[in-house]
């Protein structure tokens, strides 16, 4: 039996490893992790507010701090942690 996830575990899922990876340096990407890639992604994604909040929470010990601050500050100025 095949177990399927929900749209919502999905592109949470989705952003947090994007987010992972750009707090990595997309040092295993072929194509350049910019903070306009990142905001991009998760802006397609959905995930906002709470949700969003979440991830951000679960990796704010994770990888580059200023990469993880400019990002952060970017979803703030875009209002991507207010509910849809």
């Amino acid at each position: 039996m095949t177990r399927v996830k929900s749209k919502e575990t999905y592109t949470r899922n989705y952003a947090k490893k994007s987010l992972r990876a750009f707090l990595e340096g997309g040092k295993y990407s072929e194509k350049p992790m910019t903070l306009n890639w990142i905001t991009a992604v998760i802006t397609s994604s959905g995930v906002r507010g709470d949700k969003l909040r979440e991830v951000f929470n679960e990796l704010r010990d994770y990888g580059d701090r200023e990469r993880f601050i400019s990002v952060l500050e970017r979803c703030e100025k875009e209002n991507l942690f207010k509910e849809n």
